[in-house]
C-alpha cells in the first residue's frame, strides 16, 4: 500500500492508486482512477474520508518537520513512487 497499490486486491488497489495520485497532484486525478475507485465499490463518503485522512498526514509531517520534534517510533524507508494514471 505504501507504493500505491495492492495487486492481491482490487478494491485496496483502487485505494491505493487514487490515494498517491490525490497526494502526488494535489487532489487532481483522473476520471478514470475515480470510475476505478467507485466501480469497486467505494462510495463518495468513503473518498471523503481518504481525503481527510491524507490531510491528517500531511498535517502531522508539518509537526514533526517545523519545530523538529523528536519521534520514538522506527522510520519507515523513503520510496520511490511513480503516479499511476
Amino acid at each position: 500500500m505504501r507504493i500505491g497499490e495492492a495487486s492481491f486486491d482490487s478494491k485496496l488497489n483502487a485505494l491505493g492508486q487514487l490515494t498517491l495520485a490525490a497526494v502526488k497532484n494535489n487532489g487532481k486525478v483522473t476520471e478514470h482512477l475515480m470510475d476505478i475507485f467507485f466501480e469497486t465499490g467505494y462510495t463518495e463518503a468513503n473518498l471523503i474520508d481518504s481525503v481527510i485522512i491524507i490531510g491528517e498526514k500531511i498535517i502531522s509531517k508539518n509537526i514533526y518537520n517545523l519545530p523538529q520534534f523528536a519521534i520514538h517510533f522506527p522510520l519507515s524507508p523513503e520510496l520511490e513512487l511513480e503516479v499511476v494514471q
